[in-house]
């Protein structure tokens, strides 16, 4: 998969400063294309956070846009960014990579799938089709005005060609984005659809056009029980009971927030389902799994497989079997999914060794400490005999403190004050929960679940990844 990259600017840039100062492609586009280029291709790190994007190098010469395999391995893309027109321009050029473990033997588990590809390929296209032609004297506003919808326009355009559709999905993406400022009777309006490639209907009616014009059509869908059902073109098929339209269970391998399970089942047989939450969340299902979000104005693409297998290495134990562990961490990144679309907030601690559980939880808080009362000793003995369920770690993370499991998956403790020994440097405007969980990641793996939603793992006192 190799080409010629012209001539190579012995420079390294970094993704924050992307051009030399004398830059001629600085130059030529200005600050404002700076500024706009240092922004956009940071679309990399915020639609795939599970991905490092090294340095970007600069090239004299003008280099196709695009993002290829490094090798039939496929464990790495190039992606190439052209600046201005084919006779004059210049090129940026980054290796992108999934995360992983140091030392990390299997190479397989860093495989990039087709649809990073295809999204990296999208972000180096649309990136350079804007600054093949952007002046550095001319107007900044409709820069400004693309890099607000960049990230959606990416996604949106991914997800029709993935499933066939002529529907404009940025169109329904707009329309979900004022739906969720929006109330009825006094209270957020939440909506739900199916988009079923295999049917078609002649209707003159499109969605959400001539449907959200009416109030009662925007109420009517909640995205838990109901949902429309719509055509590749946007045309209404049905109005359905998700429970009734999709009954198959789904399996181990299908990942989604508890409460979204009806529309994750519909999702499946190259089928899409989209929602909007409560919180003005939107999500989007296909094959049974949540696959895209936009919260907290940021699209993310879900590569549940590759986050669970970065958990469990960093969990990983002597004497403990993979397999094992694997299902732990799936449980506790599961309980992780829904509690981060409730935006209640919750901590989950893996240690290594049982025996650090002295070392970071209070005296009195572990499952096992003498003095206790009666209810708590009985409960503690119903609930730590056996590997927790997904619906059980869920509740338990809304009482205040933290889950402790050592790596067997035995429940230590529940509700805990954690006061770990180390703490590492921490900085005055951590919150509580933050300094909690680095000063346990000394001990295991934490898990952080803030109430905006974000989650965020810790590994020997430093962030490991936030998704």
């Amino acid at each position: 998969c190799s080409s010629d990259l012209g001539k190579v600017n012995p420079v390294v840039l970094s993704g924050i400063r992307m051009l030399r100062a004398n830059s001629r492609l600085r130059h030529e586009i200005g600050p404002q294309g700076t500024a706009f280029l240092t922004r956009s291709v940071a679309a990399v790190n915020r639609i795939l956070p599970h991905v490092e994007v090294s340095s970007w190098t600069e090239h004299s010469s003008w280099l196709k846009p695009d993002a290829v395999w490094t090798s039939p391995q496929r464990t790495e893309l190039r992606m190439t960014v052209s600046i201005g027109q084919e006779e004059r321009g210049g090129s940026l050029t980054a290796v992108v990579q999934r995360k992983g473990v140091p030392n990390q033997q299997n190479a397989d588990r860093r495989v990039l799938d087709s649809r990073e590809q295809d999204i990296c390929r999208r972000i180096a296209r649309q990136l350079s089709s804007v600054l093949g032609f952007y002046s550095g004297t001319a107007n900044g506003a409709s820069l400004r005005a693309i890099e607000a919808a960049f990230d959606e326009q990416v996604i949106a355009e991914h997800i029709q060609e993935h499933h066939q559709l002529t529907l404009a999905l940025s169109e329904v993406f707009g329309a979900l984005h004022r739906l969720a400022e929006q109330t009825y009777e006094n209270k957020a309006l939440t909506f739900g659809c199916i988009i079923d490639p295999a049917s078609e209907n002649d209707s003159d009616m499109v969605f959400p056009k001539d449907f959200f014009i009416s109030k009662k059509y925007r109420a009517l869908s909640d995205g838990y029980r109901t949902a429309y059902r719509l055509s590749p073109s946007g045309h209404l098929l049905d109005f359905v009971d998700l429970d009734r339209f999709e009954y198959r269970p789904l399996t181990g391998k299908h990942f989604y927030p508890q409460w979204a399970e009806p529309l994750a089942r519909a999702s499946r047989d190259g089928k899409c389902g989209i929602a909007l939450s409560r919180q003005g969340d939107l999500l989007v299902f296909d094959e049974g799994t949540l696959r895209f979000t936009y919260r907290n104005g940021r699209w993310q693409y879900w590569n549940h497989a590759h986050l669970v297998m970065l958990l469990r290495d960093r969990a990983r134990a002597q004497h403990v079997p993979p397999t094992h562990l694997g299902r732990l961490v799936g449980e506790v990144y599961r309980a992780a999914l829904d509690i981060s679309f409730r935006r209640t907030g919750g901590l989950f601690v893996v240690l290594r060794n049982r025996s650090n559980l002295r070392k970071i939880v209070r005296v009195g808080d572990a499952i096992s400490d003498p003095g206790r009362g009666p209810a708590d000793v009985a409960f503690g003995d119903a609930v730590g005999s056996a590997m927790i369920p997904r619906s059980v770690l869920v509740e338990l993370a809304s009482l205040d403190g933290a889950i402790v499991l050592n790596n067997s998956a035995k429940l230590l403790a529940f509700g805990a004050v954690l006061r770990p020994c180390r703490t590492g440097r921490l900085r005055g405007s951590e919150g509580s929960r933050t300094k909690a969980a680095i000063g346990a990641s000394y001990y295991g793996l934490s898990v952080k679940v803030s109430s905006d939603g974000d989650i965020t793992v810790y590994h020997n006192g430093k962030q490991f990844i936030c998704i």
